[in-house]
């Protein structure tokens, strides 16, 4: 029987492979206002959320857009392409897989909810989570740990039993993301968003291709 209480995913280019629809969104409508969004920006954008890119892209791209109507316009342009959205290789099947064996799930992303939750609802992926903590649902940014912190007691206050991290498993593609659930006291899985990258040095183990994303999983939640 599984000694793990919990899994905790984070959401973008974790469960669904986004950062592209992300450069595309803010490239598009950067566009509409004048501004031609070099590549030399899209790892900033895919480190950030939607705030913290318009905070950046006001001060040094000139962006004179209010921040409402920025995010807006980047969300609209991003819920047009939810049909290209796929989950990264190996998470359908582990969901799958933790559900059949009870484990509660949940998700802490860094994104803000009228982003994301659109479209983990487009890829029925909510009825698998017990709840989703956006950027507006907590203090702090990842790699802070207070991200998972709030993740972990709001999970013990629904299974209503103590929750150790050290028995949480979480999974992060963002070495940020890796090091909040590591100084939570989280199990970390860093699963790498491209094969090249380095393993951070916060994660407990670390993976690139789905073969050993599974093999690493199943090892954990079937002790």
């Amino acid at each position: 029987m599984t000694q793990i209480q919990a899994f905790f995913w984070d959401y973008d280019n974790t469960i669904l492979e986004t950062v592209e629809a992300h450069i595309h969104k803010h490239r598009v409508i950067l566009a509409k206002n004048g501004i031609e969004l070099s590549d030399a920006f899209h790892q900033r954008i895919y480190e950030n959320n939607g705030y913290q890119n318009w905070a950046w892209m006001k001060e040094e791209l000139g962006l004179k857009v209010a921040q409402k109507e920025y995010l807006e316009a980047v969300d609209t342009e991003f819920q047009r392409h939810l049909e290209t959205l796929e989950m990264r290789p190996g998470v359908a099947e582990l969901f799958k897989l933790i559900d059949g064996l009870d484990i509660p799930q949940a998700i802490v992303t860094n994104a803000r909810r009228n982003s994301a939750e659109p479209v983990l609802r487009a890829k029925n992926i909510l009825p698998m989570m017990q709840f989703v903590l956006f950027k507006e649902d907590y203090e702090g940014k990842k790699p802070d740990p207070m991200p998972y912190l709030t993740g972990f007691k709001k999970m013990e206050s629904l299974l209503e039993v103590p929750l150790e991290p050290k028995r949480c498993i979480a999974i992060e593609d963002d070495p940020k993301g890796v090091e909040s659930a590591n100084k939570a006291g989280a199990i970390v899985i860093h699963r790498r968003l491209r094969e090249t990258e380095a393993p951070s040095p916060y994660a407990h183990y670390s993976c690139f291709h789905e073969e050993d994303f599974i093999r690493i999983v199943r090892a954990l939640i079937l002790i």
